[in-house]
């Protein structure tokens, strides 16, 4: 970039007193050299004068009060949202265990039932109520574990988004 294209688009910057003094200087200098950065000095001085001649908009008083009170009660308005989904979260899982143990016993029940107490694995009765229990308990547990790892990622993927 040349000297004039540097110096050109450093113009409105001068004419509104935001440059340091050197490039300031740098500035006059060229534009005493260059009439067409003259005109175009001129020009923006012309209108750095004119804004600042027109009145200056003033912040309501309350405005800074308002805005924090906003703030505030969308953060409280979050945080209760949050509350009410783990709440949720608690009671579906709560109901999920119940449901899980219920069908577990239900299906304990109807295999009995209908195999006649006996149904057997090379050496385990897999209906009788300490094996069952043993295995419906592992399979909870897998089952919970799955869960809290799928809750885990949920909770990850929203805090990305």
């Amino acid at each position: 970039m040349s000297e004039h294209e540097c110096v050109r688009a450093m113009l409105a910057l001068a004419a509104a007193g935001a440059l340091d003094p050197a490039e300031s200087m740098r500035v006059e200098r060229h534009a005493n050299a260059c009439q067409d950065c003259r005109r175009e000095l001129d020009a923006w001085r012309t209108y750095a004068q004119g804004l600042r001649q027109l009145p200056q908009p003033s912040a309501p008083a309350d405005l800074m009060e308002r805005t924090r009170a906003l703030i505030l009660d969308q953060r409280a308005a979050n945080e209760r949202a949050v509350a009410a989904g783990r709440c949720g979260n608690d009671l579906m899982l709560g109901a999920l265990a119940v449901f899980g143990w219920a069908t577990g016993l239900t299906f304990w029940i109807l295999a009995r039932v209908f195999t006649g107490g006996v149904v057997s694995v090379p050496g385990a009765n897999l209906v009788n109520g300490w094996t069952w229990f043993m295995l419906s308990t592992v399979v909870v547990w897998m089952t919970a574990a799955t869960a809290a790892v799928m809750l885990g990622r949920g909770r990850q993927i929203r805090r990305v988004l």
